[in-house]
């Protein structure tokens, strides 16, 4: 995958470590099995049933067990492909099945996130073997809750796998349909082998986890039905409302960047996706074909098992629980907030307060939100809290999980802190998604781009590096061209037509159409770095779909949503003391990695914290004397 920074010594030598990292998913299960050599909570019943499978016994099912067999049959394979290799066809045990997530975890899981953030910034990965996986895909591998559960034998993993390899599929094949003018080419284009492939595997998504029907059918399908109406629509420059749905009705469309976008304009963006929807309903819904047959596979199984979930229904009933979309957000920044500090601090404060090495000089006016958003966002928040707040019994009955003592200060400590909590709320939402965009590149005109090319991507070290070159190369054709006419001085008179040619050659109609062709190149380059509003409200929604029908609270359900955030956020441009650099200096490639290394840091503290507590900080409960109780996410 090309990079921001030019290639050095430095920024190599920092890639072949990158696989290095991925060792402690090793070193993790090593530990976990040297101390907890039980099946630990869960666990149980997850080996049981891996254990029954093993045995050949496919119609027997532990009825305490909510999600599809998706992990137990991909273990049944996978140990058995083991087993082959060392000759054994003894019984699994936890430590074999535990293998199958930490096996899956340092080496299939990255492998696929490479695969699909290449995809999605429309890039060529060209790196050699060992230095081919991205920071960004370093960190999201190492996520607490994603890196504590590959030590144990839980679904996460494997679900968050296929829902990659879907989105990989998917994302090929609509790039490689191009645009589709009518329903009849739309159809055509689903038929090929990628979109039957993409279907499969979102169908296999669907037996490890229900919840991934939202990303499969609706997060997905939601980003195919945007870009067909995208293609089939020219930007739309009025902002008035009324204007907006007029213009939309006539193949416009009102998608401004997140970057340049007010509260206002997601209502606005809202409103023109659904008045183009209308006006190309054939046309999209024969593009999201796929989508619906995956939909339609989800709802023949949930009348065939009269509920969404196999097991515990009575525990597992759906239900509307909308504060779950507020828990969301303070779970974001917590996690992520050595990533997202140098962005609102340089979204929030006057750039004479901001340290010039953090200093990215922000033109695109993200501040804090404005009173008459706090004022319609905050009165929702709290009405939520009011009448929605559900308290789950697991929830406040384990004081093995975290989330026990989150909730214990909310609900329990004082009846004022729920709704103290909201601005808390509030503010989390809104660093979190402009993180979209606050760091974007300012957006730029094509006259501007064409008029002054090495401008184009000003906040990158390597772009400029290649514009500076570009910019001594036509100076030296200028001194050449100078010197030339100054020899011919004496003879221009008596040789106009080779003057003429002289400057023809220079504004030929050929050489601007190459010109243009190249800033339009590097404009898509650049746009694809960049993220509109149509895709945050898509991936709100699929984000809201996917959580708010759970009573429960899990840290392990935010785990999608914050993975697909974390995907689409922009690359960290470098500090602007450092962009006229025609070297990239060591203080500039540490500057511009920053964010990113104060995550990975942040998240190997988490991991050693928590990891550390799990293994050697167990406590007892009275009524099971003996037994070692653990706390886990």
């Amino acid at each position: 995958m090309s990079s921001p920074q030019a290639e050095t010594g430095l920024t190599l030598a920092g890639r072949y470590l990158v696989p290095f990292f991925l060792l402690s998913f090793m070193l993790w299960r090593k530990l976990v099995n040297d101390n907890v050599q039980e099946s630990y909570l869960d666990e149980v019943f997850h080996v049981g049933q891996a254990q029954t499978y093993w045995r050949h016994d496919w119609f027997k099912w532990d009825p305490k067990i909510t999600t599809p067999p998706g992990l137990y049959l991909w273990s049944y394979f996978d140990c058995a492909g083991r087993t082959l290799l060392r000759g054994s066809s003894e019984e699994v045990d936890v430590f074999d099945l535990r293998s199958t997530n930490s096996i899956a975890a340092a080496f299939l899981l990255p492998w696929r996130l490479q695969t699909l953030l290449d995809s999605l910034r429309k890039e060529q990965n060209t790196r050699a073997a060992g230095a081919w996986l991205s920071h960004t895909v370093l960190n999201i591998c190492l996520f607490p809750p994603l890196f504590f559960f590959s030590g144990l034998y839980y679904t996460d993993i494997l679900a968050l796998i296929v829902v990659i390899q879907a989105y990989i599929w998917d994302t090929e094949r609509s790039d490689s349909n191009g645009q589709k003018k009518t329903a009849v080419d739309a159809i055509r284009g689903h038929v090929s082998l990628k979109t039957l492939a993409f279907v499969g595997i979102g169908c296999i998504a669907l037996v490890f986890r229900q919840t991934n029907i939202f990303w499969v059918s609706v997060f997905m399908g939601g980003l195919q039905a945007v870009r067909t109406i995208r293609q089939n629509t020219k930007p739309c420059a009025v902002t008035g409302a009324v204007n907006i749905v007029r213009k939309s009705f006539q193949a416009q469309l009102y998608d401004p960047l997140v970057s340049e976008a007010s509260f206002i304009d997601y209502f606005k963006t809202a409103l023109s996706l659904a008045c183009g929807a209308l006006s190309e309903l054939p046309l999209l819904v024969a593009s999201i074909v796929p989508h619906l047959t995956i939909l339609g596979a989800f709802g023949a199984f949930v009348l065939w098992n009269g509920s969404v979930v196999l097991g515990h229904k009575e525990f597992h009933t759906a239900s509307i629980h909308l504060p779950q979309m507020l828990y969301i957000w303070p779970y974001f920044v917590f996690f992520s907030f050595p990533f997202l500090s140098i962005g609102v601090l340089n979204a929030i404060l006057p750039r004479r307060f901001i340290p010039k090495y953090l200093d990215y000089n922000l033109s695109n006016g993200n501040r804090l939100p404005s009173i008459l958003t706090a004022l319609t966002v905050i009165p929702l928040m709290l009405a939520a809290v009011h009448f929605n707040t559900i308290v789950h019994p697991f929830t406040l009955a384990d004081n093995r999980h975290y989330v026990f003592y989150v909730f214990r200060l909310l609900t329990r400590y004082h009846p004022a802190v729920k709704y103290a909590a909201v601005p808390v709320y509030f503010l989390c939402a809104w660093s979190v998604i402009t993180a979209f965009g606050v760091l974007s590149p300012p957006s730029k005109s094509l006259q501007l781009q064409i008029a002054t090319p090495q401008d184009a991507f000003p906040s990158y070290p390597e772009t400029q590096q290649k514009s500076s070159k570009r910019e001594e190369k036509e100076a030296k054709k200028q001194q050449k061209k100078q010197a030339s006419k100054s020899k011919s001085a004496s003879t221009a008179a008596k040789s106009p037509s080779k003057q003429q040619a002289q400057q023809a050659q220079v504004l030929t109609p050929e050489i601007l159409a190459k010109i243009q062709a190249h800033v339009a190149l590097r404009q898509q380059q650049r746009d694809n770095q960049q993220i509109r509003i149509s895709f945050v409200l898509i991936w709100l929604i699929a984000t809201t779909l996917s959580l708010i029908t759970a009573p429960l609270v899990e840290p392990r359900y935010f785990i999608i949503p914050w993975v697909m955030w974390r995907l689409h956020l922009p690359r960290q441009p470098t500090p602007e003391v450092f962009q006229k650099q025609q070297q990239p200096s060591f203080k500039a490639q540490f500057f511009t990695a920053l964010p990113e290394i104060m995550e990975t840091v942040w998240f190997l503290f988490i991991n050693a914290v928590t990891g550390y507590v799990f293994l050697y900080k167990g406590f007892e409960w009275p009524q099971e004397p003996g037994k070692v109780q653990r706390f886990l996410w």
